[in-house]
């Protein structure tokens, strides 16, 4: 009998010792913003042929899409990507925003569904005060520049799909001073 129960515990701790490997793997591959900009440092685009650049913009996405909703935040509120992207081109700023645009937008909007109404309420006139107090003070953004246009209408878009009419509704005082901002710097 004894033979046996050692078999099994052996099988055990085989098992789990597996099972906590492969979830050491996998945490150590999951993309962070320190490890993406890590990769872009290392990576640069300068002097790379246009197939090279293409594949390196793809793995950046691939990475960026791989983040969870906050730390894709972190990595844009900390401006980790800028050096690589002031490195595209105008055709590659479009790719780019081609393979990110659409999972970082329904992130957000599944994100912004799920918050309780007056966390909601709060954000979105948190963002209408901003706006109404700094949007004469920012740099102003060409609305004919393609990535502007893109971002925005990708925005709208995931918006006026995924949000659900609660968020809508809550969002509309946030989309009324965008328009002001946004007719402003025309």
């Amino acid at each position: 009998m004894r033979p046996h129960w050692i078999k099994i515990a052996l099988l055990l701790v085989l098992v789990w010792g597996a099972i906590a490997g492969a979830i050491w793997i996998v945490r150590k591959n999951r993309p962070t913003p320190e490890r993406i900009a890590e990769f872009v440092g290392t990576n640069s685009l300068d002097g790379k042929a246009p197939a090279d650049r293409a594949k390196l913009i793809a793995e950046v996405a691939k990475r960026v899409n791989g983040l969870e909703y906050e730390q894709r935040r972190e990595l844009d509120k900390q401006r980790k990507l800028e050096k690589f992207w002031l490195a595209l081109n105008a055709e590659e700023k479009g790719r780019y925003l081609d393979l990110v645009l659409p999972s970082g937008f329904k992130q957000m909007m599944e994100n912004f569904n799920k918050m309780e109404p007056g966390k909601r309420k709060k954000m979105v006139q948190k963002a209408v005060d901003d706006l109404r107090e700094h949007g004469g003070d920012r740099e102003r953004r060409d609305v004919n520049d393609p990535a502007f246009k893109k971002i925005v209408e990708q925005g709208l878009k995931s918006f006026y799909s995924d949000a659900t009419i609660d968020a809508k509704m809550d969002a509309l005082p946030f989309l009324e001073a965008l328009e002001q901002t946004v007719k402003w710097s025309r």
